[in-house]
């Protein structure tokens, strides 16, 4: 039997399950982007989504599942979305990935503002880690990472997801400007220039000098 036989013959019972489900996580996250985690009730999640209790606890065991759900599935989204749009690009480099990056979180942006409302939760269900393992995979994919070596790519991975995670909550929290292309100019400049080159050197001298 081929998958499109099996999809028709899918019990009734599992699509309307299915889609149940999908409408509890609509209604979740629209909930939890307006009100944060601490605030959100599931009365109210499932007064959004118009079923009642009995079958949110069909779905999940509680708040926090349905939350950690919320993000998991953007974030997966997301990621897919990023690289769809490096596949179209046909260049595998950091100014793609960056801009790819920025653009579907930009278009997604909720899923930032939600997973801030329940750091601790969102800790605990293994999240953030998709910028790391975008970026880990970027990194080793890339032949010439001199003056870096290979042992380096773990600690230029979480330089790069530090840097782009800082960019998100400053400009996205609470306000959607600037546009994802702006942050990623500034963002970029500042990958490739690095800290200023006055930074490293001995204040000391400097003092000493006529």
């Amino acid at each position: 039997m081929d998958q499109e036989s099996q999809q028709v013959k899918q019990p009734r019972g599992a699509k309307r399950r299915a889609r149940t489900r999908a409408n509890l996580l609509m209604a979740a996250r629209k909930v939890f982007a307006t009100r944060g985690y601490h605030d959100a009730t599931i009365t109210e999640i499932t007064e959004t989504a118009a079923v009642g209790l009995g079958t949110f606890y069909l779905h999940f065991c509680d708040k926090e599942e349905i939350f950690n759900t919320v993000l998991t599935e953007g974030r997966e989204a997301i990621r897919q979305q990023v690289g769809e749009e490096i596949a179209h690009e046909g260049i595998f480099s950091l100014p793609v990935v960056v801009r790819a990056i920025f653009h579907q979180v930009y278009a997604q942006r909720d899923i930032l503002r939600i997973e801030r409302t329940g750091e601790g939760i969102a800790a605990r269900s293994g999240g953030p880690g998709m910028l790391m393992e975008m970026f880990t995979r970027f990194l080793e994919q890339v032949t010439d990472l001199s003056p870096f070596s290979e042992e380096e790519i773990p600690l230029l991975a979480a330089l790069l997801e530090g840097l782009m995670d800082r960019a998100f909550h400053c400009w996205w929290d609470e306000q959607d400007e600037p546009g994802s292309d702006l942050i990623a100019d500034r963002v970029l400049y500042v990958m490739r220039h690095g800290f200023p080159a006055s930074l490293f050197e001995d204040p000391q001298q400097h003092s000493s000098l006529p």
